[in-house]
């Protein structure tokens, strides 16, 4: 499988995992929204046209997502299964980011 294939599934994992965590801890629609909107903009840039550059901005978007993450998961005192594997899906991410865009770049 191609690095674009699985930055597309773990994409659309992290969103769904943050999705069923959001309902089930009761987040507001537009909260889940909100967090979704950037990753769901990534999905559609990455499956029309991807690009280094589309990766490359992805790295640090998923950075923020990361320190989010890393709060839950690290600061409260029992985070829950869904909040590990939202962890784990976002380190993910960012390495298959990263090879995906020096992937693109290496193909030039």
């Amino acid at each position: 499988m191609n690095l674009r294939k699985s930055f597309l599934i773990l994409n659309g994992l992290l969103i769904f995992n943050h999705l069923i965590k959001g309902v089930l801890i009761g987040t507001p629609w537009i909260g889940l929204l909100i967090w979704s909107l950037p990753l769901i903009i990534f999905e559609y840039k990455t499956y029309t046209n991807s690009t280094a550059k589309v990766y490359q901005v992805f790295g640090f978007i998923i950075l923020i997502y990361f320190m989010s993450s890393c709060l839950v998961v690290f600061g409260l005192p029992n985070p829950g299964l869904l909040n590990w594997l939202e962890l784990l899906l976002i380190v993910s991410l960012f390495f298959v980011g990263v090879y995906a865009a020096r992937e693109q770049l290496n193909v030039k």
